[in-house]
């Protein structure tokens, strides 16, 4: 199987193939990341046409100096930025936390499933599920592009140093500022 950079570097010289194969391993995670920065499923489709365009018509100059996705996430940043400008909503970002405890010690809160929960637990919870997209959506967007690369999508510091063009302990720091921005604006919510 083919790298994705290797892929690149030969939609580079022609080969439409090579960027089906690309489209096809990351499309899904570019909707998944534009729907979280933009919050709007229509967008995010919008943006990730957008992000795919855009990754086409750079094909000439690609250079295989990073991993491919942290190329591909740069795109994609900044093309839900310029969605997020071009539109006057803002809209609800949804984030998708990975299961499991970070390398920070970060243990993401985890709703039991429907079938385990009461009606009141659901109702609790999809309370809290909002007011955790309403809090993530006033996040700055420094701080929201890090926490979501990196809790939503699974990237490590140093990809998400990469895409955002900072580095690793500034990514560190954005990420530790979002999530005591969003316990403080939680905790009213989550506690007893």
């Amino acid at each position: 199987m083919r790298s994705d950079e290797e892929l690149m570097l030969l939609f580079r010289k022609g080969s439409r193939e090579a960027f089906e194969e690309l489209f096809s391993r990351h499309h899904r995670a570019v909707i998944r990341f534009a729907f979280r920065m933009t919050g709007d499923p229509g967008t995010a489709e919008e943006a990730a046409q957008e992000i795919f365009l855009r990754i086409a018509r750079a094909a000439p100059t690609y250079e295989p100096r990073a991993r491919f996705t942290t190329w591909m996430y740069t795109i994609a940043r900044r093309t839900t930025l310029n969605f997020l400008r071009d539109t006057a909503e803002g809209g609800e970002m949804v984030p998708i936390l990975p299961a499991g405890e970070e390398e920070d010690g970060f243990q993401p809160l985890q709703l039991s499933g429907p079938e385990e929960q009461n009606p009141e637990q659901m109702i609790w919870g999809a309370q809290l599920k909002e007011r955790f997209l309403e809090a993530l959506g006033e996040l700055p967007e420094g701080y929201r592009a890090a926490f979501v690369l990196n809790r939503g999508d699974g990237l490590s510091y140093e990809e998400v140093a990469g895409i955002l063009g900072i580095t690793v302990q500034a990514v560190k720091t954005r990420i530790f500022r979002a999530r005591e921005r969003l316990l403080r604006r939680l905790s009213p919510e989550v506690s007893p």
